[in-house]
């Protein structure tokens, strides 16, 4: 894989691609300017800009892959999205002419006949179940080195980033929103689908408050048993599904279940909606599972005491630990919900949105073990390393252009590479080490409980029950590992790490929240810690005595005035 160091190297690579043709390759030289003594980077710069590449894809060409890019009947334009199985796109169906969202299962999980079988399934529920509250699912292939499958492209967010985001929903709102999902929910289940993994993450709602389902690779078809005896015979059939969320008898026999289990974990999602929190915040998964089967949830209107007694009543009933005193099917829940929902716009930035995914994949990226022998791998399939990389040539436009198709440039093309360097100039990632003037100076964590006060020395200090984590917050609800601060030489970041417990900054529960002197960090139980500069209270308590040493003279000295004023003329 040889970087190019020359724009015609460049652009021989783009033809390489298939991206453009030979002709458009050479009518794009002219159109543009593009000559030799160009910079590849400067290159790439002026095609992104005039919408002819996307910043993924020059980036691509940029670290000298050409591969990937067409996907069977697929034009690959930007990334979506990073989860466990792999990486989904936004892509260009050439045939049907409309984007899609296309997922690809990652090159470590080619040969995995679990994740095989789990995109299979998800493939073919999505095939199955047509409905508007469904994400559905148009067609799964291969290409014999790429494992694919392309689905409705939703340009939404999912409950867990909008709760992680913006906090507990608005009760109308949320009641929609379920009400929507359990439409959905209804609709696999008169196809004998059972989902089987209902959570936050697997509701996505667009920017008008449309909600739909989606993610059905844990699904149980009642009608191709021949699909659940391979999910059983890989992954057992005794507990299938998300500990947070997982009704109790899923949790004894994923098998033995019926549209009830799906109600449950449906419940246990609108718990999350109404209170930002998890229903059982427990430390480890087995207690999880056993709190399910044994524990009741704190009650919702002890958490929002605004959310009426009969939205946290349909709650308490989806809940309940006997499939019997559930409701009967997904449609007795809407029509429950339906005189109670209010559908109304939901706020947020889809370009911002996805380059928080990235964020997101980039940290994940830097936080995973690599095995010593892996190399790089498919230039289509390790997004996430791509996302991980901290040296962008066009990391400016990364941040700006996601997936949409306007990218915004703002920044200046870096520093020309010169011929036969070793390597190309690099932009300092926010993830990348920090040299030593940028280790933090004066600042302490002060915890709220105890008032003990701690030294941060460190330019990233993980906080946690751990005993990894460097600040311990044993005693309290915090997770294993809660959230990371990092200092970036002039201000600190908060990183949500947890995906059970929430953090609050200043009150607010954040995924990733600038920190300030003074702010307050804070977990569901109310321990935490407030951020403290020594130094900048140090400066202000000089100012302060500075001040005083300045009146208090002065002030005496007008009392001194008044008292030979009054005493002459008086």
């Amino acid at each position: 894989m040889q970087a190019p160091i020359a724009a015609n190297d460049f652009l021989s690579l783009l033809e390489k691609s298939g991206l453009l043709s030979a002709d458009q390759v050479r009518k794009a030289t002219e159109k543009f300017g593009l000559t030799e003594d160009l910079p590849p980077e400067q290159v790439a710069r002026r095609l992104v800009k005039a919408l002819v590449l996307t910043p993924f894809q020059a980036e691509r060409l940029l670290e000298g892959r050409y591969r990937g890019f067409l996907i069977d009947r697929y034009r690959v334009r930007e990334v979506l999205g990073v989860g466990g199985m792999g990486c989904v796109y936004i892509a260009v169906d050439t045939e049907e002419k409309r984007k899609v969202a296309l997922k690809i299962l990652s090159a470590q999980h080619a040969l995995d006949a679990g994740m095989l079988t789990r995109m299979k399934l998800e493939a073919h529920a999505g095939m199955i179940i047509k409905h508007p509250n469904v994400v559905e699912t148009y067609r799964i292939g291969s290409t014999g080195a790429v494992n694919f499958m392309t689905m409705e492209l939703v340009r939404g967010i999912s409950m867990h980033e909008l709760v992680a985001l913006n906090g507990p929903i608005k009760w109308q709102m949320a009641c929609d929103m379920f009400m929507q999902a359990a439409t959905g929910l209804q609709a696999a289940h008169d196809k004998q689908i059972y989902h089987r993994d209902i959570k936050p993450a697997n509701l996505l709602i667009d920017s008008d408050g449309t909600t739909k389902l989606l993610d059905f690779g844990l699904a149980l078809l009642k009608a191709e048993p021949s699909d659940e005896f391979s999910l059983s015979m890989i992954f057992g059939h005794d507990c299938l599904g998300t500990p947070d969320y997982i009704a109790p008898e899923q949790s004894v026999d994923s098998n033995a279940i019926d549209g009830r289990a799906d109600i449950y974990s449906l419940g246990c999602t609108f718990y999350v909606a109404l209170t930002g929190r998890v229903p059982f915040p427990e430390k480890s998964n087995t207690a999880k599972i056993a709190a399910q089967r044994n524990k009741t949830a704190r009650p919702i209107r002890d958490i929002r005491p605004e959310v009426p007694e009969e939205v946290a009543a349909i709650v308490e009933r989806m809940m309940a630990k006997r499939p019997e005193d559930r409701f009967a099917t997904a449609t007795d829940v809407a029509n429950a919900l339906r005189p109670l929902a209010s559908r109304r716009p939901v706020n947020f930035e889809f370009r911002e949105l996805v380059t928080l995914r990235a964020r997101q994949a980039r940290q994940k990226e830097a936080t995973t073990p690599r095995s010593s022998g892996s190399g790089p791998r498919s230039s289509i399939t390790s997004a996430s390393a791509w996302m991980g990389n901290p040296s962008h040539h066009l990391a400016a436009e990364i941040d700006t252009f996601t997936a949409d198709d306007t990218p915004a440039i703002r920044q200046p093309a870096p520093a020309r590479r010169e011929r036969g360097s070793d390597s190309a100039p690099r932009r300092p990632s926010r993830m990348a080490p920090h040299s030593g003037s940028n280790v933090p100076r004066g600042w302490i964590l002060r915890r709220l409980k105890t008032r003990q006060q701690i030294s941060v020395t460190r330019v990233k200090t993980r906080i946690g029950t751990a005993t990894e984590c460097e600040l311990p917050m044993h005693g309290s609800c915090s997770d294993e590992r809660q959230c990371v601060i990092e200092f970036t030489g002039d201000e600190w970041h908060l990183k949500q790490e947890s995906k059970a417990q929430p953090t609050f900054v200043d009150g607010k529960p954040q995924t990733f929240a600038k920190l300030k002197h003074g702010s307050k960090v804070t977990f569901a139980d109310g321990s935490g810690f407030v951020l403290l500069n020594v130094d900048l209270d140090a400066r202000r308590l000089s100012r302060r005595r500075r001040l005083l040493a300045w009146l208090v003279p002065s002030a005496l000295a007008a009392i001194a005035a008044a008292v030979v004023w009054y005493t002459i003329f008086r």
